[in-house]
């Protein structure tokens, strides 16, 4: 049975007004109903392992990707493991590491950070080459769980890292790569995703040849990127300090979140261009016009309605509004095969995606 998008091209409307309610409630229940401290102590971490976990699924506890209310279910695995892995680590890092307390919550969104990217990396980049050895997907979802640990440890942990919370603490350089890293991850989305069309019809010596260029390439663009960010909050706001310009770059890195899933997965996403280069450049096009417009109707309209309190503009809600409205359609893609955003193809012979 085939099945298309119910609203064709248009689909992604309807899925963003769908998630944006969806995500805006919960954003005010938790803001205005559990308060602003619980919000940014429980809220913000938790909606962090949520998608680390749900990215895990998707990729190691795979499901059919038919239309289906049964993939619910997922959705309380990865909230149910996000409360117990958010306890659970803070007693590690804090209790058996040995991470000061006022770095728990900085720790974790670094372990959060790394999980998004590693949990991915191996099926967007290499094809899944490098866990391929083990045999059960399970054994590969805690393989890349231990990857983190160990990748968290040396730039976050070790007095002579990166970070080097266990010793004298770098703030500025932590939130430089936070913010940076973040970019990282926007471009592993993008080639999952927005180029995966025309990287199929790349050739590539082997899976590792694929998956080192691509590796390489994420890590470039996505530094220099959050280096063009930084320069743009510098001149926007010279007298941000240092740090703060970093983490607004981390919450600029989110921007492209809701354009790469929602017109991604939800829209016939210029499958009508029958030239996939040519494909490939609107939908990167695409996605920077959107990029550049979200950051802007945040600032200048949603923040400006006080619905998410005052904040300052460098530090406000949008890295939580982003990835809880992007989330829930693609968890929604990832569990239940976007029911009630799709039906069965009314032809058979029909092969137009709009």
């Amino acid at each position: 049975m085939e099945y298309e998008l119910r609203w064709g091209r248009n689909t992604w409307f309807v899925a963003l007004i769908v998630s944006g309610i969806i995500g805006v409630s919960i954003l005010l229940m938790s803001y205005w109903g559990m308060g602003e401290t619980w919000h940014g102590l429980y809220y913000v971490p938790l909606l962090g392992y949520y998608v680390m976990l749900s990215i895990c699924q998707s990729h190691y506890f795979k499901i059919k990707p038919v239309p289906s209310w049964n993939g619910l279910a997922r959705q309380w695995v990865s909230i149910t493991g996000a409360v117990f892995i958010f306890y659970g680590h803070i007693f590690l890092m804090k209790d058996v590491i040995g991470i000061p307390p006022s770095l728990i919550m900085t720790s974790q969104f670094m372990f959060i950070l790394l999980g998004f990217f590693f949990f991915g990396m191996d099926d967007f980049m290499f094809k899944g080459q490098l866990s391929k050895w083990l045999k059960h997907d399970a054994l590969k979802a805690i393989f890349w769980y231990a990857i983190v640990w160990v990748v968290w440890f040396f730039i976050f942990a070790f007095s002579w890292g990166l970070s080097g919370a266990l010793g004298d603490f770098n703030g500025d350089r932590c939130l430089w790569f936070m913010g940076s890293f973040q970019w990282v991850i926007m471009m592993s989305m993008m080639i999952a995703i927005t180029w995966k069309d025309y990287l199929d019809t790349v050739k590539f010596r082997s899976n590792y040849d694929r998956g080192i260029k691509l590796l390489t390439f994420s890590l470039v663009a996505g530094f220099a990127i959050g280096f063009m960010c930084y320069q743009i909050v510098s001149f926007l706001g010279p007298e941000i300090p240092e740090a703060d310009k970093w983490h607004h770059v981390l919450y600029m890195g989110t921007y492209p979140l809701i354009p790469i899933i929602l017109f991604g997965l939800y829209s016939n996403h210029f499958n009508d261009i029958r030239d996939v280069k040519r494909k490939t450049q609107y939908r990167t096009l695409w996605i920077a016009g959107w990029v550049i417009a979200g950051w802007l109707i945040f600032r200048l309209v949603i923040s400006q309605t006080g619905i998410f309190g005052e904040h300052v503009w460098w530090h406000h809600f949008d890295l939580v509004f982003n990835f809880t409205v992007s989330i829930i359609a693609l968890s929604h893609h990832w569990f239940c095969g976007r029911v009630g955003f799709m039906k069965e193809k009314s032809c058979c012979c029909c092969h137009c995606d709009d």
